[in-house]
């Protein structure tokens, strides 16, 4: 709970995954702010998400001990609960008083969302949930758990269990989280040196980017949802440049707007701060 609670320290420098980071959760606020006409931004945001999954499982099995017990597990899990867990909770009701409140004053920003389905708590919380970007987070809570079997498979299988869940995963039968999770995870616990080496090199990008990457990542979609209504309203849909003009407009405008809250919370309330973004 330390690290949930600890006061952000000074800029550190850190490495080649800080800001792989960084340029994934651009492309998701990219992908989110796309309009049907632009689907070159969809083709070229494709990877985020499965990227996502793989850093995921590589940072989670990075350390591992050779033979890794119950309580090591234990230690990640509660770990995890603290950095998935809490934040989906917390970003999952803000998203539904954000959509109550806009539901009962302004109906005509959210027509067409959700329908009474916001009223069930299991969607609020899982099905959906409220915060439709958060299924990445609902997604790596699941194969988080699974994470004892996941390194059971990868112990005695190695990339031949990463090569069948992606022949499971290309047929439509495997999940495409435990293909791509796994495939991290094995890379953490059977290192290639070069790509080692390539993603632990230094970089410019601060350390505390993990923690403003993951707030953009958690609040962008509400943000998204008004100001792409808005931007309808006021640019008409009709032409391509239209489409552009709202879509730069909306990636510029969430990014810059929740960069400023996350540097206000940060600067007022640290501790909530990084109760918000899991301690990162």
């Amino acid at each position: 709970m330390d690290t949930v609670l600890r006061k952000p320290c000074a800029l550190k420098g850190g490495n080649r995954l800080d800001f792989i980071r960084v340029l994934l959760t651009i492309g998701i606020v990219c992908r989110h702010a796309t309009s049907n006409n632009l689907q070159v931004v969809v083709w070229l945001t494709d990877p985020c998400v499965p990227l996502f999954f793989a850093l995921s499982g590589y940072l989670f099995f990075a350390n591992t001990p050779q033979q890794p017990d119950w309580k090591w597990f234990w230690a990640k899990l509660r770990s995890r609960f603290f950095t998935l867990v809490i934040p989906y909770i917390i970003a999952n009701v803000i998203a539904w008083l954000c959509f109550y409140f806009a539901i009962t004053k302004v109906p005509s920003m959210v027509s067409g969302f959700f329908g009474d389905q916001w009223r069930n708590p299991l969607f609020v919380f899982w099905t959906g949930p409220v915060n439709m970007s958060l299924w990445f987070i609902r997604e790596l809570i699941v194969v988080v758990l699974l994470s004892p079997l996941i390194w059971f498979l990868l112990r005695y299988t190695r990339w031949w269990g990463v090569l069948a869940l992606g022949v499971l995963w290309a047929f439509k039968i495997g999940p495409a989280p435990l293909f791509f999770f796994s495939a991290g995870a094995c890379l953490g616990l059977y290192k290639i040196q070069a790509a080692e080496k390539w993603m632990r090199a230094p970089s410019r990008t601060p350390v505390e980017s993990r923690a403003w990457t993951y707030f953009i990542y958690l609040y962008h979609y509400l943000l998204l949802i008004g100001l792409k209504k808005g931007l309808s309203m006021l640019i008409p849909s009709g032409s391509l440049w239209a489409d552009i003009a709202v879509w730069l407009i909306s990636v510029i405008t969430v990014i810059f707007v929740l960069t400023t809250v996350y540097a206000l919370l940060r600067r007022m309330a640290p501790r909530f701060t990084g109760i918000l973004v899991g301690g990162k």
